[in-house]
């Protein structure tokens, strides 16, 4: 049985975000960084690439287009980090793979519970990064094979210390020392997703990290280079499938933590 009074978890981090709470509608994601999906109450249904799947536990990579109807479960949701070491982590502990994404991830039972536990505890931000961390990586090891592009780590770098600005992609390769197409194709190879898509993603970032440390919608998706909240409203619902309101304009009932 779903908690009645337990809050909406959504606590940030540079490295991973993390919502716990049920959805009142399908979403319609298109996909701006990897996620891991883990239904509490029962299954969901997702449809990608024309293939519909129900499942309890699902990892998506970036850039996937899909529609998610949870069925009225909790959904403890965690993007990943952006350069997809924690996708690679989780991918080869995955069931299945069909129509791009990754289903049934192993132990999923004792995941679903742990999160129920967790929800139900309204569990402070420590206690469901740690979670992760030994959801994720175990073994606490890197994952075979996986290494980091350091141009792409200095892209993402410039990007996050002016996010504001709407640098040129011929400013960024400038200064990392590569040409635009080549940038364009390693940053899409890298990362899941073009740079703009990229520069979207982390400035409802910044945005959502500006509300829960007490600034207004309006004040912090302009600090984050948006023109108004009509833009951030626009972006946010095209990206995560949600209207903004959804999520930030439940005051009383969410959980709100930025690190």
């Amino acid at each position: 049985m779903q908690p009645t009074d337990a809050p909406i978890l959504l606590y940030l981090w540079d490295k991973r975000t993390f919502y716990l709470s049920p959805f009142a509608e399908p979403l319609q994601l298109s996909q701006a960084a990897a996620m891991l999906l883990v239904s509490l109450d029962g299954p969901m249904s997702l449809r990608s690439q024309g293939v519909e799947q129900s499942c309890s536990s699902a990892l998506l990579p970036a850039g996937l287009d899909l529609q998610v109807d949870t069925c009225g479960s909790r959904i403890a949701l965690c993007y990943l980090d952006v350069f997809g070491e924690d996708f690679a982590l989780l991918a080869p502990r995955m069931g299945n793979h069909r129509g791009g994404l990754f289903s049934d991830l192993q132990d999923e039972e004792r995941y679903r519970q742990r999160f129920d536990e967790l929800h139900r505890s309204v569990a402070e931000p420590a206690q469901i990064w740690a979670w992760l961390d030994e959801l994720i990586n175990p073994q606490q090891c890197k994952p075979e094979g996986f290494s980091f592009d350091p141009r792409i780590v200095r892209a993402v770098e410039l990007i996050k210390a002016d996010v504001s600005s709407n640098q040129s992609i011929e400013v960024l390769a400038a200064q990392i020392g590569l040409s635009v197409p080549r940038l364009t194709q390693l940053f899409r190879q890298k990362i899941g997703i073009p740079i703009r898509r990229y520069r979207k993603w982390h400035r409802l970032f910044v945005t959502t990290v500006g509300v829960a440390r007490g600034m207004s919608l309006t004040e912090a998706a302009v600090a984050a280079g948006f023109t108004d909240s009509a833009h951030f409203s626009h972006t946010f619902r095209t990206i995560i499938g949600l209207k903004p309101s959804a999520v930030l304009a439940q005051a009383a009932r969410i959980r709100l933590f930025a690190g």
